[in-house]
């Protein structure tokens, strides 16, 4: 008895050895550490919050926060899950920029935040 197999080798499209080799340029510009701090900055002072007072909120050091919202250093995952858990705000939103599916009233108080820094 013979058993014929094919190879599917070809039909396969290989995987990226960098996923980030797929994501546009556009998005990678939002995903930066700089970006995602300023979009925590907005975040924080729509709800009239100082940074020591996030921190606090978070249950971490200060700087550690100072850090995430200067840029200096990525958020992590369980930070950014609890954020949306305590604020209401999107992961799409702190990672990708994304406005569209934030609650209304939270993306309007964070327009106003960033009109009055122009």
């Amino acid at each position: 008895m013979v058993i014929e197999t094919k190879s599917v080798k070809g039909q396969c499209r290989r995987m990226a050895a960098n996923p980030k080799d797929e994501i546009p340029n556009d998005i990678l510009a939002q995903m930066r550490p700089e970006r995602i701090g300023y979009r925590l900055m907005l975040l924080r002072e729509a709800h009239d919050l100082k940074p020591a007072e996030m921190a606090d909120m978070l249950g971490i050091e200060r700087t550690y926060w100072s850090r995430f919202e200067k840029g200096r250093r990525a958020i992590t995952e369980a930070h950014a899950a609890l954020l949306v858990h305590k604020f209401g705000v999107t992961l799409d939103f702190l990672i990708l920029g994304r406005w569209d599916r934030l609650p209304l009233e939270l993306a309007e108080r964070m327009r106003a935040v960033e009109r009055s820094k122009s």
